[in-house]
Formats: structure tokens, sequence, C-alpha cells
């Protein structure tokens, strides 16, 4: 059966988000180029039957927490539907300082926030490949190694650090002893600006 391409043209279609699509282009059922019209530089091409159902997802929708959107870039939050290790990073971020349970666990992160900037889960993937670095020791995002009693995870803020010291940097900062251990123990691992920072601690 043909189907009349040009009667979906500029038809006007609602996401299960609540956001409004239209069509540009049809080539057949599975190959429908739309566009938001909220957010006109957000086109992606996708299939007539997710279309009808609203099946189409807003990257600039603000799901997680209200606030966090995955954005419009390279970085995927799923590979071979397994989460990524920029994506776990970049939730787990959210949780902590957005997640009332989570708080009542772990008080210290009552006030926190995340920065603007880090809202996007594409600018955060980006931020986080820049600063990985190699490491024999798993590696956590940090917000207040570089500043103490900082409240909030942004790109100037964070740093990526072995979990000892993420952890122990909270409660040991001003036990000179053992900033000198964790130094000794982790100076060949960490970049030059990190290695800095905590040999600076160790005076």
């Amino acid at each position: 059966m043909l189907v009349d391409r040009n009667k979906y043209i500029d038809r006007i279609y609602t996401t299960n988000e609540g956001y409004n699509i239209k069509i540009l282009q049809y080539l057949d059922k599975n190959n429908v180029l739309i566009q938001f019209i909220d957010f006109p530089e957000v086109q992606e091409w996708n299939t007539i039957q997710n279309i009808k159902n609203g099946q189409i997802k807003n990257p600039y929708h603000k799901d997680v927490y209200g606030i966090g959107y995955y954005g419009v870039g390279k970085y995927k939050s799923r590979i071979n539907n397994v989460k990524t290790e920029q994506y776990i990073k970049w939730f787990s971020m959210f949780t902590r300082c957005y997640n009332e349970d989570y708080q009542e666990k772990q008080p210290t992160y009552i006030g926190c926030t995340v920065d603007k900037t880090f809202h996007n889960f594409q600018n955060f993937a980006q931020w986080y490949d820049q600063n990985k670095y190699e490491s024999n020791y798993n590696l956590e995002l940090d917000k207040d190694f570089l500043f103490e009693g900082n409240k909030i995870y942004s790109p100037s803020t964070c740093c990526l650090l072995p979990k000892e010291i993420n952890t122990l940097i909270n409660f040991k900062r001003h036990d000179k002893n053992m900033m000198k251990k964790l130094y000794d123990k982790y100076k060949d691992e960490l970049p030059y600006y990190l290695r800095m920072h905590l040999f600076e601690l160790t005076k």
C-alpha cells in the first residue's frame, strides 16, 4: 500500500513528555525526520509508529531529579545496554545532592548542589574524559579536595581521586602524618596539580 508522504509533512505530534514535534521529511515509515518545535536545533530520524505513540525523547528534558538532562552530543548513557562509566558518575552526583533518602544515610551531602554546566550530561562526560587519568586504583568524583568545605559539583571545583584519598580527605585533611602517607602512596598515580595539592597538605 502506497503512503502519501506529503500528508505527514509539517504535521504536529505531542510526545509523552509533553513536547510538540513537527515532521520535516518522510521517506518511509521507518525513516521520518522530526524537529522539536521549542528546540529547533534538535532534529532526529525516527519511525512513524514511535512518533504517533509519543515515544520520542527530548534530550533537553530534565528527567534526573528535575534538573539533569541528557543533552546533544557524542556521549552515550549506555553501550550494549550497559551504563557507561561517565553516566554512572553523573547520575550518582545528582543522587548525592538531591536524593533525600540518600542524604539521611550520608548527611554530609545535605546542601550540596550541581553546577548548571554539569546539568548537561554531555558537558559532564566531556569533562570526565578530559580529567580522567591512568591509575591502578578506582577513581571517584570529588568536590572538596581542591577547595575545603566546597559543596558545589562544578568543572572548576571537581577532580578525580583514588577512593582512599577521597574518603580520608573529609576526616583527616589536617592530619599531616596521614597526608604524608597518602602522598607517598599515591604520588606516582596523581597528575601534577593533584600531587602538588596533596603535597601542600603534608606541610
